[in-house]
């Protein structure tokens, strides 16, 4: 099996439809036939999406406890304190 890593960030997700067959686009680059998808298989696909949204959600909020807590601190950023070095 061949895994393939796209990041598509905010880019549109559309449905389309072209010579019969029925795509799902992700962004401008990939798109995927789901003509032939069992009713199953897009239920199982829009399951893992809300997956997907809840657990972004979860990072998200997390992420604002942090900053929160920081601030409460008086700090404005959370994170690793960065030193430039001379470049050789």
């Amino acid at each position: 099996m061949t895994t393939i890593t796209l990041s598509w960030g905010d880019r549109p997700i559309d449905l389309e439809t072209a010579d019969g067959r029925t795509f799902l686009r992700l962004g401008q680059n990939l798109r995927v036939d789901v003509t032939d998808a069992s009713p199953a298989q897009l239920d199982r696909l829009a399951d893992v999406a809300t997956d997907l949204g809840n657990h972004q959600r979860n990072r998200d909020r997390a992420a604002d406890v942090a900053n929160e807590v920081a601030a409460e601190d008086g700090h404005r950023f959370v994170g690793v304190p960065f030193q430039r070095q001379a470049a050789a």
